[in-house]
């Protein structure tokens, strides 16, 4: 059953849209590989950061409100440029979008291994660093959703999407190793290096489309306005917002917060790593769930939003002894519900995922950049726990939220079976 609509004819000396670089079966799952990987690379920068806190802090004195901060520069920036990035990439094509995201970020990333400690003290430099990362990650969102739709079979799209935003916890867990494979060892600047090199190989990976005669073309599609109501995928952005400002908050500072009930900083390194293999296998789990069933509604969201919001609360109750289980649970619950929203608004919007998703995707980005820094803060004056309940209640509201949506008309809509939407 389809679920994108018609193909669009190839004209004379061009490919279809529906086919950059190539769709049949065993070269498809290439582009999906840049997808995932351009989303990967372009949160490293945050991650990384997250977990290098207690390095930073010990050579260069940045505390947690001062991560927090680039947190919220990344994210924040991420947010104003995701609905522009989104229409720019749709009319560029993915392959542009991806290459320009890996560059900005294997930019960045270099840059920060090699600024000076005077550099890094005096924060606003790094700041800029951050803001030009957050650009790439809002591109990266856009690029490779439209990767995506382009390449990828429509029965495939729920594992497909559920990989994709794997890839946050990828770079999450790639953060946490880098503690005490690098960090611990080489140091905390070669761990910034070796994210750098990641970057530019992925913008070398990406292929560059060829008409008939051998002429490099990029993919383009016409401007078009969303299917979906503006106020709908708004209400999306604002429920996703509420969401990643409490799960992001713990991928900034659960190393530090583990560090502080005692545990040994390696070892915190590797709790984040843990907890966001729970966020990717849940990812996944509900990509299969989704393709078996080809649907996904907006109560599968509510769900797993209400269960990451359990996770804060046994986070912010049990102290050291249910630090692990709550870590999992917040990380399983607060991260495995992403691929699924982006399903359902690409299934509903298929001729204009980039648009689409570059709107819903401002929410999250807000979030992220809301979270890390009023969550530092609160762990900074007042306490871990403190920072927990509030991450527990936002994440509650935006649970609430998501299964309102799913009340409205449009929100029905979306949620409806997919013969609704085929063609």
């Amino acid at each position: 059953m389809r679920l994108t609509g018609p193909d669009p004819p190839a004209g004379d000396g061009e490919k279809s849209d529906r086919d950059p670089g190539g769709t049949a079966e065993g070269v498809w799952w290439r582009t999906a590989s840049l997808a995932v990987a351009v989303i990967a690379i372009t949160i490293l920068p945050a991650f990384m950061t997250g977990a290098l806190a207690i390095r930073l802090g010990d050579d260069i004195g940045i505390d947690l409100a001062g991560i927090g901060g680039l947190y919220g520069v990344l994210f924040g920036t991420a947010a104003l440029a995701s609905a522009p990035t989104g229409r720019l990439v749709q009319r560029l094509g993915w392959e542009t979008g991806i290459r320009a995201a890996a560059a900005g970020t294997g930019v960045a990333l270099i840059s920060m291994a090699t600024f000076s400690d005077a550099w890094w003290a005096a924060w606003w430099p790094i700041a800029a660093l951050f803001a030009l990362a957050g650009v790439a990650a809002a591109a990266s969102q856009g690029a490779s959703n439209l990767a995506l739709v382009r390449s990828v079979p429509p029965d495939r799209f729920g594992l497909l999407f559920g990989l994709k935003h794997s890839a946050v916890p990828i770079a999450a867990m790639l953060g946490g190793l880098a503690v005490p494979s690098i960090a611990l060892t080489i140091g905390w600047r070669q761990a910034f290096a070796i994210a750098a090199v990641l970057a530019f190989a992925t913008m070398l990976a990406v292929p560059l489309r060829r008409d008939r005669t051998g002429t490099a073309v990029v993919s383009r599609a016409p401007k078009q306005r969303p299917t979906t109501p503006a106020s709908t995928l708004a209400a999306l952005a604002v429920a996703a917002a509420l969401g990643h400002a409490g799960i992001d908050a713990l991928g900034a500072f659960v190393v530090p917060y583990a560090a502080s009930v005692g545990v040994a900083e390696g070892l915190a390194g590797i709790l984040l790593t843990v907890g966001s293999l729970a966020g990717l296998v849940t990812r996944l789990a509900a990509g299969w769930m989704v393709d078996s069933r080809q649907h996904a509604g907006l109560a599968w969201i509510a769900a797993l939003l209400l269960s990451g919001s359990l996770g804060f609360f046994v986070l912010a109750a049990g102290g050291r002894p249910f630090l692990v289980i709550g870590t999992l649970i917040a990380f399983a619950g607060g991260w495995g519900w992403a691929g699924l929203l982006t399903f359902v608004v690409v299934r509903a919007n298929p001729e204009t995922a980039a648009v689409a998703t570059g709107i819903a995707n401002t929410g999250k980005y807000i979030g992220a950049a809301l979270g890390p820094v009023i969550f530092g803060y609160l762990a900074e004056q007042a306490s871990f726990v403190t920072a927990w309940t509030a991450a527990c209640v936002v994440l509650l509201a935006g649970g609430v939220l998501m299964g309102a949506i799913r009340l409205t008309p449009a929100g029905r809509e979306m949620a409806a079976p997919p013969q609704k939407h085929a063609p």
